[in-house]
């Protein structure tokens, strides 16, 4: 998966460019948390060290140039032999009470 992100960026980047906070290495990690461990972007983010737009900016362009090289990433799907529950229940919130105000 690294030597088709690389190659991908060095065509992408064959007439110069910033260097990129985040290597590769550390991109296809970061990316394939996302995907795999249902973590949300700005957990990741954090983690790197990077801004979380950036992140899902270039999270998006290794998924496409994955998935043209033929790789496949995409999140697990459920099926009918892996039962899964969830907790419905109804939880009410405290919310403040509006305090009408009289004009004088």
């Amino acid at each position: 998966m690294l030597a088709v992100l690389q190659t991908a960026y060095q065509l992408k980047h064959a007439k110069g460019g910033r260097t990129p906070k985040l290597s590769l290495g550390d991109l296809l990690i970061a990316t394939l948390q996302y995907m795999r461990e249902y973590r949300t972007y700005e957990q990741i983010a954090a983690d790197f060290g990077i801004h979380e737009s950036n992140l899902i900016r270039r999270s998006q362009w290794v998924e496409v140039t994955l998935i043209q090289s033929g790789f496949t990433i995409s999140k697990t799907h459920l099926s009918a032999e892996n039962p899964m529950l969830m907790d419905a229940t109804e939880v009410k919130i405290a919310r403040l009470k509006k305090v009408t105000r009289k004009l004088l």
